[in-house]
């Protein structure tokens, strides 16, 4: 959403890096076990910044085809194709919501049939609008537009009567280079000048392309609807541009609004190829799952500022989608590869509105991405959390996993350790490929590969859209509910894992289209948990992350409403745990039906975790697969009481789940993650009681020169509840390990005034800590309130000793619920963008790096809110915290004692200590107070640290 990927490389595409060692012979591992951003793209040495850099795929596309680097076998869509080879695609328009969409890319040109393949783009984010003003040429044939002269304004006059409109297109506007270096020439600070007219057959735009100054050489640019015609700025005579733009226009009282439509991500260029690419790269035969489908580009994202949607674009570009496809009476698969984590389960805006279109349009099924915080519970992101949607969880395909050896066959597809888990939420539903090698935009070359569940959700909606084919050439229209459920219905599930991690597996497109044609009968229903005892969701699953509240607490309700007007059917249940029991049948029709389910405490009372589903069939249909799934878990977690440590065994790609209460007042938390040996690799994720990944930085890889890793969650960060650390093995190798959990025996409870700071002693008899303090740099905190959808900009200055900036936002829950996403951007003073780290979640934490250009500076912080409704809010809040760091941190004597001393704390006790000021020529900045960290060290358990501001 701000995609998955953000595109969200943030939250939409933050899976893997790859590299086809193969290709050169080499016999290294082909991937990087750690979430990444997108790769660096080289830039042009000054020397050559007049030309346009020509980029190459990071290998040869024949050679990925090949090699199944776009995995159509995990879903058979190859061996469906192979077998019905007109069921590829063709009569089925498929909608991607997304970063835009190239449509100069070779594999986007045409459909099997020879079919223009981009039936429409349009841009529902604002981000290339054009502010217009009527203009009048000079008496000599020129004209003026924004401070820039061109010539050869008759060519206009020749094709369109005044009166005459123009603006200026700016780089600056789409970000960062490469995207934002529209014409190739190493600098991202360009303008261009644009007329626009209305001619005989709808507005047009002409723009200088070429820099020579004149419209004379300049042809005419239409509404992409209205004529498929895109053009590049280039800054070389015999070169395109290495940025496709195309355009938009509507009319305001009479007047043009134009807006040029670029994919300055990436994002949606690839998730287009992978659903229904043609001839990629123009290798004959390298297609996407459904290369027989047409495309919608519906752009929703402003991408200069991480890949964000903006208010209301997801509303506008699906009701847009719909009605398109209604007039043209053609199928319609929605894809959406965006979104952001969940707060309260069930609550989000944009689901109520996800699922209230698919209501009102039953035949449109919308697939979206589950989002890629994983792997711990309760991370699956919204929309992909409503209920009528299709959301598809990561696989990681075994082509990924190491270079291919003749005679030697991949390892098998794993489950993607980055894809989000469901827990309040009965999701996801299914599993798609979530790494693939698909076409991107010339400038993003050699970034052909990408991974995160961004990219398992158009395999699957490319997958619905071979079944709606099939379905359409045999005389028939599948509903979106029947694509849904023939899906799941005949998926294989993953062996170790539950619903939770996959939903009903690993889809096969042959198996659901056998049970579309066998007609099975499907209801819509929609499930909602009681708030019973320990259960925190009111959602569509229970969810006790504490395990029972009271050894009563053995009953959980659902509540189950047929909602699509279906007559009364009778269900029967089975539970899928034995802990788990329900009663036989149930019989939903006009009104709601409440299922009374109950536990066996006895089998669920040692640490661990506990999924049980109840499933729900049609009783005259019992071959249908389910109805629907009314979804349990019970987590009971460790104590830290004593310190706990844990060994274990992971099979390839396997996880292991380790809760851990924390309680209020500890303090902090140590975890450590040992392996044996050198070959061997694990990684640790630690998440908060929320689900939310640990704000400190939540992953640590454990192999090769770092064999034992540590992850320490200081005292300001301690959110007090049920943490997860999940221990997640390489998905090719299995892996021993040992993970250690403490808290810490003395905790740093206040950082006050001076500085000074308050101990307590955790144990039962006195103890010996060694307390230290350092100056770490400056803090500001303050309260920003907004107006509408309208951005609020907050201007620092940057202290000349600074080093990097520390940027937290957090917002109020129910304004995050009402969101589709939030933007956090960094600009310098001449308004390039410096950083982006949209929210994924109701708080967010970005670092940026500082240098001695940014110093003494002004900066300013962007907070751009994207709402869910076209009608905002009238007006929202969020806290900002600056912080400016020092390079090393300064240290703080304890006054009396020197710079590191040993106190003794009484058992039980508190004590206060005060340290000495910051030094007298230390520079705070206005409205800033030092920010300070204390640290206090026992030898029998770890270090209790906390950061925070000196009060005045």
């Amino acid at each position: 959403m701000t995609a998955v990927g953000r595109p969200r490389n943030r939250w939409c595409c933050a899976a893997t890096t790859l590299v086809v060692a193969a290709c050169a012979g080499s016999s290294t591992p082909a991937v990087v076990l750690a979430p990444v951003d997108s790769a660096v793209v080289d830039q042009p040495a000054a020397a050559d910044r007049t030309q346009v850099v020509q980029r190459e795929p990071v290998l040869p596309p024949q050679l990925a085809m090949l090699a199944g680097l776009l995995p159509l076998r995990t879903l058979g869509a190859d061996s469906f194709r192979l077998a019905h080879p007109t069921y590829d695609g063709r009569g089925v328009l498929i909608g991607i919501l997304d970063s835009g969409m190239d449509p100069a890319v070779p594999g986007l040109q045409t459909t099997t049939t020879g079919q223009r393949k981009i039936l429409d783009l349009r841009d529902f984010s604002g981000e290339g609008r054009i502010a217009l003003v009527p203009v009048r040429p000079n008496r000599d044939g020129t004209v003026d537009v924004g401070g820039h002269r061109l010539t050869g304004f008759s060519r206009v006059i020749r094709l369109a009567s005044g009166p005459y409109y123009g603006g200026v297109f700016r780089e600056l506007l789409l970000g960062a280079e490469p995207a934002a270096d529209v014409n190739g020439n190493g600098r991202i600070t360009d303008e261009f000048p644009v007329i626009v007219a209305k001619a005989s057959d709808g507005w047009i735009a002409m723009t200088d392309t070429d820099s020579d100054g004149s419209l004379d050489d300049e042809r005419p640019v239409h509404d992409y609807g209205v004529a498929p015609e895109s053009f590049t700025y280039r800054s070389h005579p015999d070169s395109p541009g290495p940025v496709t733009i195309a355009v938009n226009f509507s009319e305001e009282d009479g007047r043009p609004v134009l807006d040029f439509v670029v994919d300055n991500s990436s994002h949606g260029t690839h998730v287009a190829g992978i659903a229904a690419g043609h001839n990629m790269f123009g290798v004959e035969g390298f297609d996407g799952v459904a290369p027989g489908a047409q495309l919608l580009g519906l752009k929703i994202s402003n991408n200069a500022r991480g890949g964000i949607s903006v208010t209301g674009s997801m509303l506008r570009a699906m009701n847009y989608a719909a009605d398109y496809a209604n007039r043209r009476a053609l199928p319609l698969i929605l894809n959406l590869s965006f979104g952001v984590g969940n707060e309260i389960e069930g609550a989000a805006s944009i689901d109520s509105m996800i699922d209230q279109f698919a209501l009102e349009h039953p035949d449109v099924l919308f697939v979206i991405s589950a989002g890629n915080d994983g792997p711990g519970l309760s991370t699956l992101g919204f929309p992909g959390s409503a209920d009528f949607a299709l959301t598809v969880c990561a696989l990681f395909p075994g082509v990924f996993a190491r270079p291919p050896q003749p005679g030697v066959p991949a390892p098998d597809d794993v489950l993607g350790w980055w894809s989000a888990r469901g827990g309040e939420s009965a999701k996801p539903d299914v599993c798609g490929p979530g790494v693939a090698f698909s076409n991107v935009p010339a400038w993003r070359a050699g970034e052909e590969i990408s991974g995160g569940t961004s990219m398992a959700a158009p395999h699957v909606a490319g997958a619905a859209a071979l079944l709606a084919s099939g379905i359409r050439q045999n005389g028939g229209r599948a509903r979106a509910i029947d694509l849904k459920r023939a899906l799941m219905a005949t998926a294989t599930p993953l062996a170790g894992t539950t619903t939770l991690d996959e939903g009903a597996g690993v889809p096969n497109v042959s198996a659901a289209f056998r049970w579309l044609r066998a007609a099975h009968q499907t209801g819509v229903y929609a499930v909602r948990a009681a708030v019973d005892g320990g259960n925190s969701s009111s959602s569509s699953a229970a969810y006790r992350r504490n395990g029972l509240a009271s050894p009563g607490d053995t009953v959980q309700h659902f509540v189950v409403t047929s909602v699509a007007g279906q007559p009364a059917a009778r269900l029967l249940l089975e539970s899928d745990a034995p802990w788990l029991h329900a009663p036989e049948l149930i019989e939903p029709g006009g009104g709601p039906v409440t299922v009374r389910l109950t536990y066996d405490a006895d089998a669920i009372r040692e640490p661990g975790v506990y999924v049980g589903t109840v499933w729900a069939r049609p009783a005259t249909d019992t071959l249908a697969g389910p109805s629907f799934g009314l979804t349990n878990t019970v987590i009971v977690p460790h104590t830290l009481a004593q310190p706990l440590r844990r060994k274990g065994m992971l099979t390839p790609g396997a996880a292991a789940r380790h809760f851990l209460a924390v309680p209020e007042g500890s303090g902090g938390l140590t975890l450590q993650l040992e392996v044996p040996g050198r070959t061997q690799q694990a990684t640790l994720h630690l998440f908060e009681p929320s689900g939310q990944p640990y704000r400190g930085g939540s992953s640590r890889v454990a192999g090769g020169d770092s064999m034992s890793v540590t992850l320490v969650v200081s005292a300001e960060d301690v959110i007090p509840g049920v943490y997860e650390a999940v221990v997640v093995g390489s998905p090719i190798e299995p892996a021993n390990y040992e993970l250690a959990a403490q808290l810490p025996a003395v905790t740093v409870t206040s950082i006050g005034t001076g500085p000074s700071a308050t101990l307590r002693n955790h144990a039962n008899r006195r103890v010996s800590a060694t307390v230290s303090a350092g100056l770490l740099g400056t803090v500001q905190t303050q309260h920003v309130e907004g107006e509408g959808a309208r951005p609020v900009v907050v201007r620092t200055a940057v202290p000349r000793w600074a080093t990097k900036m520390v940027v937290d936002v957090a917002l109020p829950t129910d304004a995050w619920n009402a969101l589709t996403d939030f933007g956090v951007t960094i600009f310098d003073a001449l308004g390039r963008k410096l950083s982006d780290g949209p929210l994924d979640y109701a708080f967010g934490r970005q670092t940026i790096e500082l240098d001695s250009a940014h110093t003494a500076a002004e900066l300013e912080v962007e907070l751009f809110p994207a709402f869910a409704h076209t009608n905002p809010p009238v007006a929202w809040s969020a806290d900002l915290r600056v912080a400016y760091l020092v390079d090393e941190p300064i240290t703080l004597e304890l006054l009396g004692e020197g710079t590191a001393a040993d106190i003794g704390l009484p058992p039980n006790g508190t004590i206060s200590l005060q340290f000495a000021p910051p030094p007298a020529d230390f520079d705070v900045p206005a409205n800033h107070v030092p920010f300070v960290e204390v640290s206090a060290a026992t030898d029998a358990a770890p270090a209790a640290v906390r950061r925070g501001p000196v009060g005045r």
